[in-house]
């Protein structure tokens, strides 16, 4: 018979096995995780610069006035990409006048009033997001809508709440609405964003995509948000 310390010196070691094979398969799954959101955002620069050189591209070759403007609303959403959406989560406010700063590029291709119309509900100064989160779904509105907008066609609400924030996104689709559907060659689209929810927010969020023929929106729901900025304040407190 076993004595009863040999038998407990084994369960021990059985334990403690177990549990750090426990610990390395979360950090090995952490680490996977990480991974693949710093690929996912590593294609969100290229694909941002490659669309919008070809706009400014369009502005230089018609000698359009607009076009140093263009240059430098470009310089100022690089700077923002480059040296501030590296953090896991930024301040709503920067995310939706870096949104503002891309409508305002854009615009410089209508010579009608805005074709964006963006209204806010709530206080985005109490929470924070995952950068360039939505910029992809403004990309796509603008892709897939007709070439000649008018004023609004295109509208966008955020609405913030107490422990969530709701992203919508509406655009006319045009005449070809086979555009809505395949993306072009080396598209990224709604499939990274998709991805980076699953990541950032899982069992937070409420993606609802609707093609009605005439128009393609978007709603994308994120809960929790409020709840990060608490969390991120006591990381901070005990640093």
């Amino acid at each position: 018979m076993v004595p009863i310390f040999l038998f407990l010196g084994w369960l021990a070691r059985v334990t403690e096995t177990l549990v750090l094979n426990t610990i390395r398969k979360e950090q090995l799954e952490k680490q996977a995780a990480e991974t693949e959101l710093h690929y996912l955002k590593s294609q969100i620069n290229p694909h941002f610069l490659f669309n919008t050189l070809n706009n400014i591209h369009t502005l230089v070759y018609k000698q359009a006035p607009t076009a140093p403007e263009a240059v430098l609303r470009l310089a100022s959403l690089m700077r923002y990409m480059i040296y501030e959406s590296n953090a896991p989560t930024v301040p709503l406010t920067r995310e939706i006048n870096y949104l503002q700063d891309y409508i305002g590029l854009q615009q410089l291709r209508y010579k009608n009033s805005p074709v964006v119309d963006l209204t806010l509900h709530g206080l985005p100064e109490t929470c924070e997001i995952a950068p360039l989160l939505f910029i992809h779904i403004l990309e796509n509105a603008y892709k897939h809508s007709p070439a000649r907008l008018e004023p609004g066609a295109i509208k966008v609400k955020v609405d913030i709440k107490a422990d969530s924030i709701t992203f919508q996104i509406e655009n006319p689709i045009g005449t070809n609405r086979k555009k809505i559907e395949v993306e072009e060659p080396g598209g990224i689209g709604l499939t990274n964003v998709q991805k980076r929810l699953q990541l950032q927010y899982p069992d937070q969020h409420l993606l609802e995509i609707q093609n009605t023929g005439e128009t393609f929106g978007v709603n994308l729901k994120i809960n929790g948000t409020h709840a990060r900025i608490h969390e991120r304040e006591t990381q901070l407190l005990h640093h």
